[in-house]
């Protein structure tokens, strides 16, 4: 089949979606240099369009979320026919070794915080993905809330996987009424109290608005797939519950924003331009090997990023080069695309090193152990 990669173990690997891992984790690059360059010459001397790019690559998260979402509808829904050891060797498999070693280095070279816990429970806290549940624990490691989303959308997967369209829609509506009934809450209750705790944890995760993120990856692959099977046409029947707990489940999502008070629905329009972007990419001779490779090590490269940044911050703020007032709009996307792809390729060259030395072994292990659906996807990459 073109465009789909056929491994050793047997599994399969659609080319196209590594290009859209690809694009996503250049993305969350881009966002994070614009922000170490804006943090490193305390300048926020950059052309409009140029700033407005940078800033809404934030949204290469939702684009890992909805990737997400497509690739376990396409392997864990239909006729596929899987068990939890199964399902949650894959899982467990590709996002726990990284996970432990970047949680461990977290720990080791940064400021252990204060939480009234030892270091050996807020580390046990942090390796079940419940980090969320302390304002202190919950940037441990770094990037790593969003790793914690993904694993509670597999989880909320696994329960509900064999319930059809309407339910999924009202675990969306659901959510939304929970993120309401939440802040109202909160304001009504003692700060500080137990239930206020259990309130802003809630809010912390914010998994009320990644969740829709992952329904619409599987909703877009389930309507590709009717396409192909009979039609787009028969995927809701007229006067459907589903359509309307869809309907409902949308309305709601574009009134409620992701971040930045930017509404969901622009959001959506990132993730569809950018996917689109990746998969034209992959066409092309050159850039879309570049942008597969990329996206193979793109959970390891989510992760290393941020310390690259932080490397080239410290050594920044420790030269002779401009700040300030000094810098100019010239100066600063010179900087920024500078930072970019030093750290893209620093990341990228760790990530190959991690695929080929653990990543790729621990895989082919859980493969072997537990014989399975193929294709396993990635959180972060």
């Amino acid at each position: 089949m073109p465009g789909v990669a056929v491994s050793s173990t047997g599994s399969t690997r659609v080319l196209a979606l590594d290009a859209v891992r690809g694009i996503a984790i250049i993305c969350v690059i881009a966002t994070h240099s614009l922000s170490i360059t804006v943090a490193a010459t305390a300048s926020y001397e950059f052309p409009p369009a140029v700033f407005r790019t940078f800033d809404m690559a934030q949204f290469g998260v939702p684009l890992f979320f909805a990737l997400s979402g497509w690739l376990m509808f396409s392997l864990y829904t239909g006729d596929r026919q899987f068990t939890q050891g199964v399902y949650w060797s894959r899982r467990i498999a590709r996002i726990w070794p990284l996970w432990i070693i970047f949680l461990v280095a977290s720990y080791l070279f940064y400021t252990v915080p204060e939480t009234g816990l030892p270091i050996w429970a807020m580390m046990l806290i942090g390796l079940l993905f419940l980090g969320w549940m302390s304002p202190a624990t919950v940037v441990y490691p770094l990037g790593g809330i969003t790793i914690q989303q993904e694993m509670a959308h597999y989880l909320l997967f696994a329960l509900f996987r064999r319930r059809g369209v309407a339910f999924f829609a009202l675990t969306a509506i659901i959510g939304f009424l929970s993120l309401f009934a939440t802040e109202f809450l909160l304001g009504r209750v003692e700060p500080g109290s137990t239930f206020a705790s259990v309130l802003e944890a809630w809010l912390r995760l914010n998994l009320f608005r990644t969740w829709p993120f992952f329904l619409v990856g599987g909703a877009a692959f389930v309507i590709v797939r009717s396409w192909k099977e009979k039609g787009i046409t028969d995927l809701l029947p007229m006067r459907s519950r589903s359509g309307v707990a869809v309907l409902i489940a949308l309305g709601l999502w574009m009134f409620v924003t992701y971040a930045q008070e930017t509404p969901s629905y622009l959001v959506l329009g990132f993730i569809i331009v950018a996917a689109g972007i990746a998969i034209a990419g992959n066409t092309i001779p050159v850039l879309g090997p570049i942008l597969r490779s990329i996206g193979r090590y793109s959970y390891f490269m989510y992760f290393f990023h941020f310390w690259v940044l932080r490397w080239i911050e410290n050594g920044y703020r420790n030269s002779d080069l401009p700040e300030g007032n000094t810098t100019s709009a010239i100066y600063n996307v010179g900087l920024l695309l500078t930072i970019l792809l030093v750290t893209t390729a620093v990341s990228w060259a760790a990530g190959w090193v991690s695929w080929r030395l653990l990543e790729k072994r621990v895989l082919d292990f859980a493969h072997r152990r537990v014989p399975g659906p193929t294709r396993s996807p990635a959180a972060q990459g």
